[in-house]
């Protein structure tokens, strides 16, 4: 994808078209939200290339689809929250703190819980 992505983001003619989520500090999310150069494999590269975004298509499920299937699952005593931005999962604790009669864990990056 990088070689395809040099190729054309140098071009006034290309449009780089990017479908789904582009999470904080990955290229995609640079590049989306204006960057004039960027860095691929080690080399600088100017951002000539129209950058549009399709938003809806994702694998990840939605808070309320995860909520509902954590909700059919009975005696769920604790619940760990390991993957996603700090910001959506502090929130998502919250969520589930208010609904259910589970513990809910978000750890730290690297941080050890014994289970």
């Amino acid at each position: 994808i990088k070689h395809h992505l040099i190729t054309n983001i140098i071009r006034e003619e290309s449009t780089i078209l990017f479908v789904g989520y582009q999470a904080k500090g990955t290229l995609g999310r640079e590049i989306i939200k204006g960057a004039k150069q960027v860095r691929i494999l080690g080399k600088y590269y100017p951002v000539k290339a129209r950058i549009e975004k399709i938003n809806g298509f994702s694998a990840h499920a939605d808070r309320d689809e995860l909520f509902f299937w954590i909700d059919k699952i009975k005696g769920v005593k604790k619940i760990f929250l390991i993957h996603g931005e700090e910001e959506v999962i502090n929130d998502f604790s919250i969520f589930l703190k208010e609904r259910l009669n589970s513990e809910i864990y978000a750890p730290s990056y690297l941080e050890e819980l014994a289970i």
